[in-house]
């Protein structure tokens, strides 16, 4: 029942407060190694409760055909139940386009977006899965500087390709550096760096480099070259084996106290890279900071543990170096960390990527032919909609059946009540049973009692006799030989058929009888022998 209000009846969230408990799997797949995050979300308020590393097996058998997928499989049996998966891909495989449109809302950037990135791209927009964020908002320009990434389509096929192989669906594609990014802008000794700030992310075989201006991420760069190429280059110098190297690397690294047969092949090659990563640097200073220098560079990644990298990179460079502060992220009490998990440079971007913040809200490459459908909460959908409009119509059908027989039951009393009124008031309609029939016998009953009440009343017009006399009036006083055959008088109207002794007699007597008080104007007759309609004076009108 909770599963069906929290996918059909109830959105999951209402702005950044989520209004049902989430859990969100976050994996970044290395070349040696895959790491995930499970992380809980609940109101305000991110759990992470377990961070798990395993190693990829390099050995292949008919049981363990796909390193990769066996890892992933071994990793989620310990990780249990969870929601969602978002899986990273690396920067390496990005095409990074800063660009700036009219637009503040992202519903109107993603719309233009791919006309805007498509003559910038290296392959063919169809190619391509795009996505992007809001770097800077500027409100009285009602504009947005964003910085958009590309990768193509089968990258990400491939990618997908090897969680499918373990039975699982990620639904979200986020990249290593913008999910760095996004959880960088979450903690609050960060926020208030200004000017250049770097973030070097050193990987295996490469290291991506994020220039930040004033909190806002403004290009990201990849360079092939990572522990891996520097530690093959002393091997070489050195006439060592790569492990030997990895080993050395792991103990002793760049400090003081190393030996001195590794010591100068070390520095060499890792110089020979800082070199690689500082040109990149300069462009951007001479690009973007207008030859301000960058004042702070922060570490993540393999290459950030290696023992003295930082300081030496400090003393080459004169910048400002630390290694990505994760402390910061528990003074967020927006986050909290469960048991004995440990938050390293290592696996901080496999939890970035797990939390809601509000850089990477919408972000997602996984996009169109890449997300995943949930046919059986479409199905549930469907059939809930179809119930709900079978519980509306129903209601709809009920309400109106219930009104009609409200009003049915009015309509019948009054009925009652008005038979009786009439009943009580014409005694000749004792026993009647319908309304109707009631009605008329009585419409017809007070209409002969009005023709009989006509003969009688002089309260609306005058008498019959005083038509009479004032007809003889008219008579005396002209002689006009007025000869009456008939008189009728209705309620309004006097008809009268009669003759004069000639055409001349018809003028007077028309005259005459349009100066009395008592009619109406009329239509004169035109012959001596006529019938015709008087129209009768009310008592108000004789006395104007």
């Amino acid at each position: 029942m909770m599963r069906f209000i929290k996918d059909v009846l109830l959105p999951e969230k209402t702005k950044s407060y989520y209004l049902f408990s989430k859990i969100i799997v976050g994996v970044e797949i290395n070349k040696t190694s895959i790491i995930a995050t499970k992380t809980r979300i609940a109101g305000k308020t991110c759990t992470i409760e377990l961070i798990l590393e395993e190693k990829i097996s390099e050995e292949t058998s008919e049981e363990n055909s796909d390193p990769i997928s066996t890892t992933l499989a071994s990793i989620f049996s310990k990780i249990g139940s969870y929601d969602e998966i978002h899986t990273i891909l690396p920067a390496s495989l990005i095409v990074f386009k800063e660009l700036k449109l009219p637009f503040l809302a992202r519903e109107q950037i993603a719309m233009v977006i791919g006309f805007e990135v498509e003559p910038l791209l290296p392959f063919p927009l169809r190619e391509a899965a795009i996505d992007f964020i809001i770097t800077k908002e500027i409100p009285e320009e009602k504009s947005s500087e964003i910085l958009v990434t590309a990768v193509q389509k089968q990258h990400i096929i491939q990618h997908l390709q090897l969680f499918a192989a373990a039975n699982l669906k990620p639904e979200v594609i986020t990249v290593d550096m913008i999910s760095l990014y996004a959880l960088y802008k979450e903690i609050e000794t960060y926020k208030q760096l200004a000017g250049g700030t770097v973030l070097l992310n050193i990987t295996s075989y490469s290291t991506s480099i994020a220039l930040i201006i004033d909190g806002q991420l403004k290009i990201i760069r990849t360079i092939p070259k990572g522990t891996i190429t520097f530690t093959k280059q002393i091997a070489q110098d050195l006439n060592k084996t790569p492990q030997e190297i990895i080993d050395h690397l792991v103990r002793f690294g760049l400090e003081p106290n190393t030996p001195s047969e590794y010591s100068s092949g070390i520095e060499k090659a890792i110089l020979d890279w800082w070199n690689t990563i500082n040109f990149t640097l300069n462009s951007f200073a001479t690009q973007l900071l207008n030859r301000q220098p960058i004042t702070k560079i922060i570490f993540v990644g393999n290459g950030a543990l290696i023992k003295g990298l930082i300081p030496f990179i400090a003393q080459k460079s004169n910048i400002t170096c630390e290694i990505f502060n994760t402390e910061n992220i528990e003074k967020n009490t927006n986050f909290t960390i469960k048991n004995s998990n440990l938050i390293t440079p290592m696996n901080v971007i496999s939890v970035s990527a797990t939390l809601p913040v509000a850089t990477i809200t919408n972000y997602n490459l996984a996009q169109k032919e890449f997300q995943v459908t949930n046919n059986f909460l479409l199905l549930t959908q469907l059939i809930s909609i179809g119930i709900f409009t079978i519980l509306l119509f129903a209601i709809l059908i009920t309400h109106y059946y219930v009104q009609t027989n409200k009003l049915t039951k009015e309509v019948k009393a009054s009925e009652k009540e008005a038979l009786s009124a009439l009943t009580s008031t014409f005694k000749s309609l004792e026993g009647e049973t319908n309304l109707k029939e009631a009605i008329e016998t009585a419409e017809r009953e007070v209409e002969e009692q009005k023709k009989r009440w006509f003969a009688f009343s002089n309260q609306s017009r005058a008498s019959f006799l005083q038509y009479l006399f004032e007809l003889s009036k008219i008579e005396s006083r002209k002689t006009i030989d007025l000869n009456v055959e008939q008189i009728s008088i209705s309620e309004d109207v006097l008809t009268l058929k009669a003759e004069v002794k000639d055409h001349e007699a018809i003028q007077t007597f028309s005259r005459e009888l349009g100066q009395s008080k008592l009619f109406k104007p009329f239509e004169s007759p035109e012959i001596p022998q006529f019938t015709m309609r008087i129209p009768l004076a009310r008592s108000s009108e004789e006395n104007l």
